[in-house]
């Protein structure tokens, strides 16, 4: 992992370490903590967004990690999925957690093709469907702890021959049985066809949010009506578009809130109003506090 200095005015983004050839790295809890207590140039203690995939196993004592604004609790055998783009960070009970940390990039992704049709529909780092967590009761007598146990024996062998290939295999047979166990215990059966409108539109909503709110736009650019594209909504998030694309405003108003020091007036122009007072209005109606008092509770 590399961390790159940024300013108090924006969210710190921290970028996958350049000097890490395979694109992705794995390592045990502690060897964690160890570069977590390392770091210079911001606080992994407080939040950022990350740039790249990240995946924690528990196998001792347990661990509480922080996404989006909801504490995940952590036991042995849980597993968390944090995706690219998400706002986390760390505390520092991990020094107290046994387990592994694989972390990846979309190079990574980009460089194993077959990696980003596992990535695109899985349930796993699509955090809007579904909890970002699988603990070992959902995965059964299925050994998952086993294969990430593997992908760092690879990663550590001094044997550079395939290395890439063998731990895109491991780490694509680690998300397929993780998806199972998801799928084992899934609220809805998901239409593979819908999955892909409703990622396409989560793209295009994380791009275009700024610029408008629209439901009807939306369907419109995804070539769809807006009949179809509410029903997948609906049906994936229990929220319909509206509702769907008013949340994700407001986590990301939540975002520069908690991470920044920008003014409620500056932060309403980089979410797309173009009155403070309307932003103020948007946020009071979904998040039930001010923009102010959320970020003082913080």
């Amino acid at each position: 992992m590399h961390h790159s200095l940024t300013l108090n005015k924006q969210l710190p983004k921290i970028h996958f370490d350049k000097g890490v050839s395979l694109n992705i790295e794995v390592m045990t809890l502690q060897q964690l903590f160890g570069k977590l207590e390392q770091i210079k140039d911001h606080n992994p203690y407080a939040p950022h967004k990350i740039q790249f995939y990240l995946i924690l196993l528990i196998t001792k004592n347990t661990y509480h990690h922080f996404v989006d604004f909801k504490s995940y609790e952590l036991g042995v055998g849980s597993m968390l999925f944090v995706a690219k783009n998400q706002v986390h960070h760390f505390n520092k009970v991990l020094q107290k957690a046994n387990g592994y940390a694989i972390v990846f990039n979309h190079l990574f992704v980009n460089q194993h093709y077959f990696l980003n049709e596992t990535l695109r529909l899985n349930r796993l780092f699509n955090y809007h469907i579904e909890s970002p967590v699988i603990h070992q009761k959902e995965v059964g007598e299925d050994n998952i702890a086993n294969l990430i146990a593997m992908l760092y024996q690879e990663y550590t062998l001094n044997n550079n021959f395939a290395k890439s290939e063998i731990m895109a295999s491991l780490l694509r047979t680690l998300l397929l049985k993780a998806e199972r166990a998801k799928d084992n215990h899934a609220v809805t059966n998901i239409n593979t066809h819908w999955l892909q409108t409703f990622d396409a539109f989560r793209a295009m909503l994380e791009n275009e949010y700024v610029n408008t709110r629209s439901s009807r736009i939306y369907a419109s650019k995804l070539l769809v009506s807006y009949k179809l594209l509410n029903n997948i909504v609906k049906k994936l998030t229990g929220k319909t578009v509206k509702a769907f694309i008013d949340d994700y405003v407001t986590i990301e108003i939540k975002r520069y809130l908690i991470s920044t020091s920008l003014s409620v007036k500056e932060i309403s122009y980089k979410t797309g109003f173009e009155e403070p007072a309307n932003m103020v209005k948007f946020f009071k109606k979904n998040a039930n506090t001010t923009p102010l008092k959320f970020r003082q509770q913080l």
